[in-house]
């Protein structure tokens, strides 16, 4: 397993070269690209002069440069943009489907979800169109249904198009959410819950926000400020941090900020990690931080972007850049490389 680094070019924040190094700190990848995203099925994307390929974890380049935006491969496939139209490509670079549609989302069981104008629609892993466009919003399957939008409310559908969970969650600006561990988070009145895969709520409305579940612990807003539940709903840690991210190797980075202000980048310097229990075992000292893979995670100081490992010691780190989100794929499923 490798992982992306941001090594600074001089002294602007701004401005960087981007490598892999693997878990250890050691530089497996020279820094050389624009940018760079986590690995996924054994491939990367990498940025240069404004074109996105993928390579291979010997740092080999297996997919050319030809997508203006990032390459995310799931089932051995990813999307592809070119002059602002998406296609599909497989590991090779081959493409699969052309750059026709406005939108594709990653495959999974084979299927994607498209748009074709301003509706949404499922197709198979060759671009055959199985399910035809027919509503106002969709996502991509999560364990065997798919969030969809009918006449301004949200249900799930089977692979063959039938609806498998009426339509009649109201998410307002937002979505309902893919299935994890068998319950998707969806709105009714105005509060969000979970519903099991027959659409009954197993944790009723409740919260002002949720999030999808890992390791089956799932981020929850009450209040303005957020916390953990378990699968039954049970609040396991209290809503009492800024933010907070999903658990990855059983910890979650959480901000115990108040959300006003700073005077120094030292005071903005709120973020730990804590436990399944709630329990800091990383006390709040970073800028900003990702999630655990691998052991180690990217985390930001008020000098330094680099890795830690579970202890807080790090592994690799350089001069502190602006390089953007921790999480690029975390609307992808749980992937191990």
């Amino acid at each position: 397993m490798l992982f992306p680094i941001f090594v600074r070019e001089g002294s602007s924040r701004k401005r960087y070269k981007a490598g892999y190094i693997d878990r250890r700190g050691r530089v497996v990848v020279d820094p050389i690209y624009d940018h760079a995203y986590p690995f996924r099925e054994g491939l990367a994307s990498v940025r240069s002069n404004d074109l996105w390929s993928a390579i291979n974890l010997r740092g080999e380049v297996v997919v050319p440069p030809v997508s203006a935006g990032p390459l995310a491969f799931t089932e051995g496939l990813t999307e592809y943009r070119v002059k602002g139209k998406v296609g599909v490509l497989d590991r090779q670079g081959h493409t699969v489907v052309a750059p026709l549609f406005k939108s594709i989302s990653h495959f999974s069981g084979g299927l994607a979800c498209f748009t074709s104008g301003e509706l949404y629609g499922f197709m198979d892993n060759n671009g055959r169109q199985v399910i035809p466009p027919f509503f106002e919003d969709a996502r991509a399957f999560s364990e065997g249904l798919a969030a969809v939008k009918s006449s301004g409310k949200w249900g799930y559908i089977s692979p063959t198009g039938a609806m498998a969970i009426e339509a009649r969650f109201d998410c307002a600006q937002s979505m309902a959410g893919p299935f994890r561990h068998g319950l998707a988070r969806v709105a009714s009145d105005g509060k969000w819950g979970y519903i099991d895969r027959t659409g009954a709520f197993v944790i009723l409305p409740q919260f002002e926000m949720a999030y999808e579940f890992r390791e089956g612990i799932a981020d929850v807003q009450l209040q303005k400020r957020r916390g953990y539940i378990d699968t039954s709903g049970k609040l396991i840690v209290p809503a009492s941090f800024l933010w907070g991210k999903s658990f990855s190797e059983g910890l979650a980075s959480v901000s115990v900020g108040s959300g006003k202000a700073h005077s120094s980048v030292a005071e903005a310097c709120e973020v730990g990690f804590i436990d399944r229990s709630g329990a800091f075992v990383l006390r709040p000292q970073f800028l900003a931080a990702g999630r655990f893979q691998g052991g180690v995670c990217l985390v930001e100081t008020q000098k330094d972007i680099g890795y830690i490992n579970r202890s807080g010691e790090f592994v690799w780190k350089n001069g502190w850049v602006e390089f953007g989100d921790f999480d690029p794929l975390h609307l992808l499923p749980p992937a191990q490389s």
